[in-house]
């Protein structure tokens, strides 16, 4: 291994695709309905690291890194490290003093993240990335810096040897582009379409495509050797129209893709990561006409500065952001959160990121956290608060480590069933099964439902006297049965619909997907009758693809069925409120009972979690659900 300096250039273009990209991913983590694909700007970051770091350390001739190994990761240590560990330390305690509810989930996605291991932390305990709320971890955004750290202990290893047995450069590029495709196949094996991507998502064997294919554009398209000189006109003409057609491309995906598009993980991904190398490569040669717009003084700043911008804006919009607020966002809030990403990710770059890249851990510690008592009346204003707050905030995240400072539970009356099921004129029985012992949901964007298993549910007041009368009315009945489906909303609902209809069948369960209830549906055969009326609660969870919920459909064609929307704070809301009511209008039978536009403005409906409801919640989807039925 060589100790030489680094020989690469800097292509200011490069920062004007980083800004792209974390602007994208702040849209869609904002949930704006223009960037249903933002999170792809993840995908550009993966491919420009591969890139870049290929290209940092490839050598011009032979097969020695230009760079050694310590020197390499003491280098990605000290620019990824420090911000990063002060983000998670900043988050961790404002989270110990104001939101005390997320502690336990919080420790786990500390420790992992502080190891850069948190993508399989959030594999193993099931945490869904598309789920951006569903359980609020505030630096759940840092499994992408995980994958990209592992990535940079293993890959230069992998290219030193890869040079050393295979000598030239074109013949290792077509190996790593078979790794590549390895990788994006993996992917499309492992995904299961209606069900959670995120094991896909996450995974570092699954993504690893991603920066593979930046690796072997760094091989195929040397940055070192772009060069302006011989180029003929047609040459620079077509490069030029290249570049535009994949920045196109790219926008237009960001656009109009989602994360529910089967087509995304089985091959999607993979072409749009080579889009992504293509307009990279466009970039990055000195006659771009695209590179020196992107390389306006606006995007280079935020590019600049896109690590810290993307390390805070998560924490900041989850601790920021009300329950009741989460996909239907103020926009005044997205602005003041915008303000304060900038702010703070300018003072990480100043104070924390540069400083500690160029002076190194040493000097930085010596100049800035050592506490000299002769010296304090010269120190600076900031200097003085930094020094009294850098020890404030240790004490406090290790108070919160510990667990000295513990959970908020909430108290209640009645601990919450896990599933129900009224059969004709059975009373509501609670089964209360083991949290321990609960069962997974086999599909769907997340089991968002898990945690209302885990917490008992509010204290519900009895409704007054005259409001929302959800007594029995047999007279109003205009069906010989009545068969309901559902999740745990359905449960929250259930005593109240068997008052107004005793003879209903009601079968609800925690965590219920759709793909789950085509399983049950078999066993209520004999509510496919004309004279039947069958109520589908069902999305709250996730979304599901057109096949599952047309199987659904199907197995009920020939009663009247009742599909409830949902007014639930997760991304796929939109989604699922949109196919629900394509589906009404498709079929003469089915009728939609549109709760979401009921419950959208009215927090009070919900509990603390924005998803379950509180009694005045239960009064209204009762009654809307009896007002549609009795038409």
């Amino acid at each position: 291994m060589s100790g030489k300096a680094v020989n690469h250039r800097y292509i200011p273009g490069l920062d004007g695709i980083r800004a792209l990209a974390v602007l994208a991913v702040i849209a869609y983590h904002f949930n704006f309905k223009w960037a249903s694909g933002g999170f792809l700007g993840v995908d550009i970051f993966f491919v420009l690291s591969g890139y870049l770091i290929t290209s940092t350390v490839l050598p011009l001739k032979g097969n020695q890194l230009t760079v050694g190994l310590k020197g390499f990761w003491i280098g990605r240590f000290r620019r990824l490290l420090p911000a990063a560990y002060v983000m998670i330390i900043t988050s961790f305690a404002w989270a110990t003093l104001f939101h005390k509810e997320l502690l336990n989930t919080l420790r786990g996605d500390a420790i992992s993240s502080i190891f850069y291991s948190s993508n399989w932390w959030f594999i193993f305990h099931k945490l869904s990335y598309f789920d951006s709320f569903g359980s609020p971890s505030p630096i759940k955004n840092l499994w992408s810096l995980a994958i990209e750290e592992q990535f940079y202990l293993i890959w230069p290893i992998l290219l030193m040897l890869g040079l050393y047995l295979v000598k030239k450069p074109a013949k290792l590029a077509i190996y790593i582009f078979i790794g590549a495709l390895c990788s994006a196949v993996l992917m499309g094996i492992m995904y299961e379409p209606g069900a959670d991507p995120s094991r896909v998502y996450y995974g570092t064997d699954t993504r690893s495509f991603e920066l593979l294919i930046g690796c072997w554009l760094a091989l195929v398209w040397p940055m070192k050797r772009l060069s302006s000189q011989k180029l003929s006109t047609d040459h620079v003409n077509k490069l030029n129209a290249i570049s535009l057609v994949a920045f196109s491309i790219f926008i237009l995906s960001i656009i109009f893709v989602d994360e529910y598009q089967t087509f995304l993980y089985r091959g999607g991904m993979f072409l749009f990561c080579l889009n992504a190398a293509i307009l990279i490569a466009c970039v990055c040669h000195p006659i771009s006409i695209l590179g020196k717009i992107l390389s306006l003084k606006p995007l280079r700043w935020i590019g600049s500065r896109s690590y810290g911008i993307y390390l805070w804006h998560y924490p900041i919009m989850v601790l920021g952001t009300p329950v009741h607020e989460i996909g239907n966002p103020a926009y005044w809030r997205v602005a003041l959160q915008l303000v304060l990403i900038l702010m703070i990710a300018e003072l990480s770059y100043r104070y924390i990121e540069m400083p500690i890249r160029k002076e190194g851990f040493r000097s930085y510690y010596r100049q800035h956290l050592v506490i000299n008592k002769n010296k304090w009346s010269s120190l600076t204003f900031a200097r003085k608060i930094s020094t009294v707050l850098v020890p404030l905030f240790l004490l406090v995240f290790f108070t919160g480590m510990t667990g000295v400072v513990g959970e908020e539970k909430t108290e209640s009356k009645e601990s919450q069933p896990t599933e129900i099921k009224i059969s004709g004129g059975e009373q509501p029985s609670k089964q209360q099964d083991d949290v321990a012992e609960k069962e997974t949901p086999e599909s769907g964007s997340a089991n968002v439902e898990n945690e209302k298993a885990e917490a008992s549910p509010p204290d519900r007041e009895e409704p007054k006297q005259g409001e929302n009368d959800t007594t029995a009315n047999p007279e109003s009945e205009s069906y010989s049965g009545i068969l309901a489906i559902g999740d745990s909303l359905m449960i929250d609902i259930a005593s109240s619909l068997h008052n107004i209809y005793p003879n209903i069948t009601i079968d609800a369960k925690i965590g219920r997907q759709v793909s789950q209830a085509i399983q049950l549906a078999p066993n209520y055969a004999s509510f496919n009758q004309p004279n039947k009326a069958v109520i589908i609660q069902l999305g709250t969870n996730g979304f599901f693809s057109n096949d599952q919920i047309d199987a659904l459909l199907e197995a009920f064609s020939n009663a009247d069925i009742y599909l409830v929307n949902t007014r639930v704070p997760r991304t796929w809301e939109g989604k699922v409120n949109y196919s629900l009511q394509q589906k009404a209008q498709e079929h003469d039978n089915i009728t939609l009972i549109d709760w979401h536009s009921v419950a959208i403005n009215h927090p009070e409906f919900f509990a603390p979690d924005g998803v379950h409801l509180e009694q005045k919640g239960v009064n209204t989807l009762t009654s809307l659900i009896q007002q549609s039925i009795n038409i």
